[in-house]
């Protein structure tokens, strides 16, 4: 009876991480639902899950879980695979998920870096002479581009020792 009573506070530890999860996930303008999915590939077992079992612990419709796992596929966050002797799908994360996701932010940031340079000659060639904000989030996208990926490499060598 212990072991059970064990094993129920630690689902529900896990999914209280799930729900504080996606709801700053949400709050960064992605789906509550993606990041629900993503939050539970973090803590569940086995760590490929059905398509079944993301409906049933996330207690999310199936259309939903459809849809979002196929986002989520497509952004490249998580992959198919299959288990021996099953036929249906599983899901699971991608090594280094979230370096995958802060490499995408880093793509954003470096076309921002590039607008706002190109913005920057364009107004001055203008006779713009107020172009401060604007160059400073030039000078910040430019610094976080040129100095974030090094992180993120050293980070994933520091995974493989």
């Amino acid at each position: 009876m212990a072991e059970l009573e064990l094993d129920d506070k630690l689902y529900k530890e896990k999914k209280a991480f799930v729900d504080e999860a996606s709801l700053i996930f949400e709050e960064q303008g992605h789906s509550r639902i993606s990041g629900q999915i993503l939050a539970w590939l973090h803590v569940c077992k086995p760590e490929a899950q059905s398509f079944n079992d993301l409906v049933e612990h996330l207690n999310v419709s199936k259309a939903s879980i459809s849809n979002m796992t196929r986002l989520l596929l497509q952004a490249g966050f998580i992959e198919k695979v299959r288990m021996p002797g099953e036929r249906q799908t599983y899901f699971k994360l991608v090594d280094h998920a979230w370096c995958k996701v802060m490499e995408r932010q880093i793509e954003i940031m470096s076309e921002l870096r590039n607008i706002s340079a190109k913005y920057i000659e364009l107004l001055k060639a203008e006779g713009e002479d107020d172009v401060g904000r604007l160059s400073e989030m030039h000078d910040f996208y430019e610094f976080v581009t040129d100095h974030f990926p090094e992180s993120i490499e050293a980070y994933k060598k520091s995974c493989e020792g």
